[in-house]
């Protein structure tokens, strides 16, 4: 329950985190990043590689774990290539060109909920 009345002011903190995200990451030259869509609880950051820096995702995430930073898929990549896959009952349709772009060229960094501007700082200079 305690962590329960704690949760408006995580989000609202993780909220201000993205802000400063979005403000330093909108029109980066390396990343896309996520838009908001509604009010999210921004549990982590997407970075997607623009074009001319595609198939640099293992030299990014090195060079980030290198500064401390943990770098996950996001979600899990391409769910198709998910070894669970083979117990699901499940049709594709169309190309999943898209999804396959976000599995080798994507990455997650998680957010906080406290202040960590030097942090963003960090990635928007990459």
């Amino acid at each position: 329950m305690e962590q329960l009345n704690k949760l408006p002011e995580i989000i609202k903190q993780r909220r201000y985190n993205a802000s400063l995200f979005q403000e330093m990451m909108t029109d980066h030259p390396t990343f896309i990043i996520q838009r908001e869509i509604g009010e999210s609880s921004w549990f982590g950051f997407s970075l997607v590689l623009r074009k001319p820096h595609k198939n640099k995702r293992e030299q990014i995430v090195h060079k980030l774990n290198r500064l401390g930073f943990e770098c996950r898929p996001i979600v899990a990549g391409n769910f198709l290539k998910n070894r669970v896959i083979n117990y699901a009952d499940f049709e594709v349709h169309g190309d999943l060109s898209n999804a396959d772009y976000i599995d080798q060229n994507g990455l997650f960094i998680g957010n906080h909920h406290y202040p960590i501007p030097d942090a963003i700082r960090v990635i928007s200079k990459f």
